[in-house]
């Protein structure tokens, strides 16, 4: 019976939810205003990147990564290159780098200020399953190098 997040979907929904959330904030990023001038976000946004270049990076990742694993449930990754396991490990890594620098920034703006931020869990705890999400496509990719073993560790209803 094919899993009810389909076949592109039944083992890797964290990553998915990732996927969403980068381009969810590209588009939060790229209205007008400045999103990252608020007190909480500020030492994000005196990391000196402009708003344009996060929400372009943001895009990038995330359009890239839900194309990686749309295209993981359906295409049988053995025989195509690069196979979308290390497509998602490189975009798994990315978002570790950027919730890592975005935790960091916080942190040290908590240890400076006295205070810490409320989303310095939130994103230590992306950043943690991000390199989660890292290993488990690397995994993949590593199972999926040969057609025949790419047969073999192919989801259920895919």
């Amino acid at each position: 019976m094919p899993h009810p997040a389909g076949p592109c979907g039944a083992h890797r929904l964290f990553e998915w939810a990732m996927a969403v959330m980068m381009l969810l904030v590209a588009v939060t990023l790229a209205l007008p205003g400045d999103t990252l001038e608020r007190a909480a976000l500020r030492p994000v946004a005196e990391l000196g990147v402009p708003e344009s270049a996060m929400a372009a990076c943001f895009a990038a990742i995330g359009t890239l990564r839900a194309a990686a694993l749309y295209l993981n449930g359906h295409v049988n990754n053995g025989l195509v290159r690069p196979s979308g396991a290390t497509v998602r490990a490189a975009c798994a890594a990315l978002g570790a780098m950027v919730m890592g620098q975005l935790t960091l920034a916080l942190v040290v703006d908590a240890v400076s200020a006295q205070a810490p931020s409320f989303v310095i869990p939130v994103f230590g705890t992306l950043t943690l399953f991000e390199a989660v999400s890292c290993y488990v496509a690397r995994r993949d990719a590593v199972a999926r190098r040969t057609p025949g073993q790419a047969r073999a560790v192919r989801e259920p209803g895919e």
